[in-house]
């Protein structure tokens, strides 16, 4: 038992590493950080919802840009590591391919947890900086703004003096100078006076975050068992499809599924991302409650259970050849 969870963690790490090495994660990362932080920028007519258009935003492109990464990732990782024939070296040595399997998707999982990080902690500070009506809120932007600039004058000296690749180092710095700025940030208000850390931060935003990161997990999962057998683009094009059919699932299946046997199936066995997408509750006054969060959890977790008990299946029966 000892050496299965050994196996495990130091696949689900290397695995994880590969991922951040790759370098779509990086330019895909900085492009949805620059894009939120923009936002307050390139919206000029907000009509009074300044906040609420740049929070609607910058969620619904942390939502797209993580659904294509975590399938990008998820589907690489395996394939990538069949056609070279590094699954079958390692599936060689005594390790189990449930161990192999769940570690891959472990490992991509962590990943795209850090890009969910990132992404939400540029979200709340975005939307601080929307908040005062014609005005900029410069102790929350600027910081923002200089984060990624930051990050990749740091990762190029240390590539420079260490010679360690530039990607995973520019990764880990873009994340790290982000909580930097946003625990910086959270000690001033839009006039630069000192507050007590947050208090000008709209919370509410985070469970929104946790929960689109439960549906690029969900997706992440089905990329990973679609990977078993298919190459990345039938695997990206698959998955996209479910997607944008998961997301009018309501009005396309929902409404005949009490009388008609296949819509009835089709609405029960897809993901319906409505479950995770509640940004519209956020209007006003309006929280979502953590108790619908955990909820959620569940679902996705009986979910991701379901398929990647499915891609289990298929990976046991799999030929590996070196």
């Amino acid at each position: 038992m000892r050496r299965h969870v050994r196996q495990f963690a130091s696949i689900a790490r290397l695995t994880a590493l590969e991922a951040v090495r790759q370098p779509i994660f990086l330019l895909m990362t900085t492009a949805c950080v620059m894009f939120i932080s923009l936002l307050p920028l390139l919206i000029t007519h907000t009509l009074g919802e300044g906040a609420k258009l740049v929070c609607d935003s910058s969620l619904a492109f942390y939502f797209v840009c993580g659904l294509v990464l975590g399938s990008y990732a998820a589907c690489s990782s395996l394939t990538h590591e069949i056609r070279r024939g590094t699954a079958a070296s390692v599936l060689s040595k005594p390790v189990r391919r449930e161990v192999f399997f769940l570690a891959k998707f472990t490992g991509v999982a962590a990943v795209m947890l850090v890009f969910s990080t990132a992404a939400s902690m540029a979200t709340v500070m975005s939307t601080r900086v929307a908040v005062p009506p014609y005005s900029f809120d410069w102790w929350a932007g600027v910081p923002l703004l200089i984060a990624p600039f930051a990050a990749y004058a740091a990762a190029a000296a240390w590539n420079f003096v260490t010679q360690r690749p530039f990607v995973s180092a520019a990764s880990g710095a873009l994340v790290a100078a982000l909580a930097l700025a946003f625990i910086l940030a959270g000690f001033v208000d839009a006039n630069g006076n000192g507050v007590s850390f947050g208090s000008a931060y709209l919370w509410k935003i985070v469970p929104v975050g946790a929960l689109i990161f439960l549906a690029i997990a969900v997706l992440t999962g089905l990329a990973l068992s679609l990977a078993i057998r298919l190459d990345t683009v039938p695997t990206l094009s698959i998955c996209s499809v479910v997607f944008l059919v998961g997301l009018m699932s309501d009005y396309l299946l929902g409404r005949h599924a009490g009388g008609n046997a296949a819509a009835d199936f089709f609405y029960r066995i897809l993901p319906n991302w409505q479950h995770f997408w509640v940004v519209d509750a956020l209007g006003g006054d309006g929280t979502i409650p953590w108790s619908y969060v955990a909820r959620a959890a569940v679902y996705a977790g009986l979910y991701l259970a379901g398929i990647l008990s499915l891609g289990l299946i298929a990976f046991r029966q799999m030929e590996v050849r070196a």
